[in-house]
């Protein structure tokens, strides 16, 4: 039985002798499809994270961003209903972070495949979720559900006050585990 879901380390696990469409169709060569489908799927799954004219690189090639990419691109290869990531935007710096979390909405929409997102970004959180589950520490408990609602995501969603709102919702559900009130300068 094929597995159903995927899982997204923090630190990218290319092969750095494989080329991009290479380290693509690794998941699918160890499952036993053929060597055209997965020729076939690495070239599909190259043009959904807009890279396919980069499949013959290596990944040292690429930066960061782009081999975010090629990662999501592998792991959306089998076509998994769930995707598990977890952090996979962490390194990267502040204004490559904000472009992949547009294209991860934009991938998110062409492939339909449910994403659960793990960050302790909160405004990361807000922005790519249509709801934001908040945990407690050890053991690991839902401490809070906040739903986010707010629709279809731009770059303008960063500056509206409704993004603001939920931001400072989950923000004070964390600082609740933590037995801070909202506003008594405790951590956020």
């Amino acid at each position: 039985m094929r597995a159903r879901a995927q899982q997204r380390a923090k630190k990218r696990k290319h092969k750095p002798g494989r080329k991009v469409a290479a380290n693509i169709e690794l998941p699918l060569e160890i499952a036993g499809w053929s060597k055209q489908d997965r020729h076939r799927r690495s070239a599909e799954m190259l043009e959904l994270v807009r890279l396919d004219e980069f499949a013959d690189h290596y990944p040292w090639q690429l930066s960061g961003g782009m081999q975010q990419r090629v990662a999501i691109a592998r792991a959306l290869s089998f076509e998994p209903r769930l995707l598990l990531m977890d952090e996979p935007f962490g390194a990267l710096d502040e204004m490559t972070r904000e472009y992949m979390q547009t294209e991860l909405l934009r991938i998110y929409g062409e492939s339909g495949t449910t994403v659960v997102f793990v960050t302790h970004s909160i405004p990361e959180a807000v922005y790519l979720s249509d709801r934001v589950v908040v945990l407690s520490p050890r053991p690991g408990r839902i401490h809070a559900v906040i739903e986010v609602g707010l629709g279809p995501r731009s770059d303008k969603t960063r500056e509206l006050s409704g993004f603001f709102d939920k931001t400072t919702e989950v923000r004070e559900a964390l600082r609740a585990i933590h037995g801070h009130e909202p506003g008594d300068g405790g951590p956020s």
